[in-house]
């Protein structure tokens, strides 16, 4: 069978239809379509022919993105996930008053008093749920939970994290609670720099639901502070032999469940008073110290 003869503008025609252009990117792949009698087909039927290989063609590449990313997710991103922890509506509620917005819960029964033949934590173990408010956020990123954990530590900027103006957090200490006995119960450990006055309002639950709060209404420049953590001077360092569970000599703020008429707490929340702003209004949190635990 002889050879189709192309007319003289084919070459031509084949060289501009052989690039195309997708998204502003040149595309090969498309060709003259040529009639056998050796006659351009028209306009309109080289249209026809070429859409569907060029549809084919961006299927194809938008396929090949899907694959590649599968788990593209355009919402916003939760920080609670760098911190290790599960999405708000799994645990407390979003309102930060405790609770959940199901019936289902995985916190510890407030009726089931800790094994104390098991090891016992008297410093915050684990971050419950979380909101740092705007503003200044020191240590969020980098030091966030982990500069919590244990005892505090004085004159260490790198052991504490700020919440943000308004901002919150609810902390829990391994198989033990703080119970009601002489003296103060707790102690909040701030900011270690002196003459730092960074007021918080502290709140402690044994369910999660039901908070009692220790009030804390104070100005910012006092003098008079209350019940509001933030105030105390931190004197204890795992370096200086310090007692950080004696209240007469640790420093920080220290609590009494007797003042709230509370026998005993499992959580303890600590937020930031938003209506306090400026270079001294965030709180930052250095460490929480049980100091009458239910497991010694």
């Amino acid at each position: 069978m002889n050879a189709i003869e192309r007319p003289p503008c084919t070459r031509a025609l084949e060289r501009s239809l052989a690039r195309k252009t997708l998204f502003g990117r040149d595309v090969p792949g498309a060709s003259c379509h040529i009639h056998p009698g050796g006659r351009r087909s028209s306009r309109r039927k080289r249209r026809k022919l070429r859409t569907p290989r060029a549809l084919v063609l961006l299927l194809t590449i938008l396929s090949a993105c899907y694959e590649s990313y599968p788990l593209l997710d355009f919402e916003d991103e939760d920080p609670r996930a760098d911190a290790g922890l599960p999405p708000r509506d799994s645990g407390v509620d979003g309102d930060g008053n405790g609770g959940t917005d199901e019936d289902e819960t995985d916190t510890p029964d407030p009726d089931t008093p800790p094994d104390c033949a098991k090891a016992s934590a008297r410093f915050i173990t684990n971050i419950v749920d979380f909101e740092f408010g705007p503003g200044q956020n020191h240590n969020q990123e980098s030091g966030f939970p982990h500069a919590l954990y244990g005892p505090p530590r004085a004159n260490d900027t790198n052991s504490v994290v700020s919440l943000g103006n308004g901002g919150f957090v609810i902390v829990e200490f391994e198989n033990n609670i703080i119970v009601d006995g002489p003296g103060p119960d707790f102690i909040v450990f701030e900011n270690p720099v002196p003459h730092f006055v960074e007021l918080a309002t502290v709140s402690v639950s044994n369910d999660l639901i039901t908070w009692h709060e220790f009030p804390c209404t104070a100005a910012q420049d006092g003098p008079d502070y209350g019940s509001c953590a933030g105030v105390g001077i931190v004197r204890s360092h795992p370096d200086n032999g310090i007692d950080p569970l004696d209240p007469t000599v640790a420093g920080g703020d220290a609590f009494d469940l007797a003042d709230i008429n509370v026998a005993e707490a499992r959580y303890v929340r600590i937020q930031d008073r938003e209506d306090l702003v400026g270079p001294a209004g965030v709180f930052d949190l250095d460490a929480v110290a049980i100091v009458n635990a239910r497991c010694p």
